[in-house]
């Protein structure tokens, strides 16, 4: 039982994945997304993103994890600056899977889980505490529903949350009331807590002047075939590794003792006679 965390905490530092995502970018009417990106009079732009994930650095209980994205402009073939292809340092617990809250070694502060979650996830358990990298703050995935996909149970969490806020609009070279919407459904293996898949994520931008509402930015994305094919074999490596650690080889162990007790005892009881 004290040898799992052990394993499980020694492999989270040695984390290095790779996925990708298609989607669009834009939405027939969304001023900002139109001016900004498009050349060609066509309001939904399709994209591709490539994700990197690694550590980098381990010092203590705290994991240095980077997160490098690139996000492609499909009809170009053309890769977008930032904000759309970022680097990301998160800096998390690897007891906790949780960030560690207001780190100077990562890029931004952060709190709460992602992109790691709890483990040991009950049926019907909503997570609180996940964090929201679209809008910077925290929020409860909602249980959804368990799913089977190629022999591991899943389970499907939700999200929908909206964040107004004063920001500065490049465009406009002025700052306007904005209403910022995040909404997200992704699919986690219960007792690791590893993603497997995201099944689609959104963000949707309004600006809000003179009570009239202003569509600025559309983003949509989901995981690739490819991709959601490896993180669910991912997630079932991961949970058939973290059963045997806790399940089997505590079991066996204790057979190993029994064993060893009764060999123990049959020698003292010679050693008497």
């Amino acid at each position: 039982m004290m040898l799992a965390p052990s394993l499980i905490t020694s492999e989270l530092e040695k984390i290095d994945l790779e996925t990708s995502y298609v989607g669009t970018f834009g939405k027939k009417g969304y001023i900002g997304t139109h001016s900004i990106i498009n050349r060609s009079g066509v309001w939904e732009i399709p994209i591709s993103v490539t994700a990197h994930v690694y550590a980098t650095k381990v010092e203590g209980e705290n994991v240095t994890l980077r997160i490098d994205a690139t996000m492609i402009r499909e009809d170009y073939g053309e890769k977008l600056p930032e904000p759309f292809s970022v680097n990301s340092t998160y800096l998390f617990n690897k007891f906790s899977l949780e960030n560690v809250k207001d780190s100077s070694e990562a890029d931004k502060p952060r709190e709460g889980y992602d992109p790691l979650y709890p483990s040991h996830l009950k049926s019907g358990e909503d997570i609180s505490n996940a964090w929201l990298e679209n809008l910077n703050i925290t929020a409860t995935l909602e249980f959804r529903e368990s799913i089977v996909e190629q022999g591991v149970t899943l389970y499907r969490y939700f999200v929908n949350e909206t964040l107004t806020k004063l920001l500065w609009i490049e465009d406009l070279k002025e700052s306007r009331n904005c209403s910022l919407t995040s909404t997200k459904l992704i699919v986690i293996e219960p007792l690791s807590g590893l993603l497997a898949y995201t099944e689609n994520e959104t963000l949707d931008w309004i600006i809000t002047h003179d009570a009239t509402e202003l569509p600025f930015v559309y983003l949509t994305y989901m995981s690739t075939d490819e991709a959601k094919t490896e993180g669910i074999a991912t997630a079932k490596t991961a949970h058939d590794a973290l059963q045997l650690l806790e399940l089997y080889i505590p079991a066996i162990l204790g057979v190993v003792a029994v064993v060893l007790a009764i060999v123990f005892i049959f020698n003292l009881r010679r050693l008497k006679r």
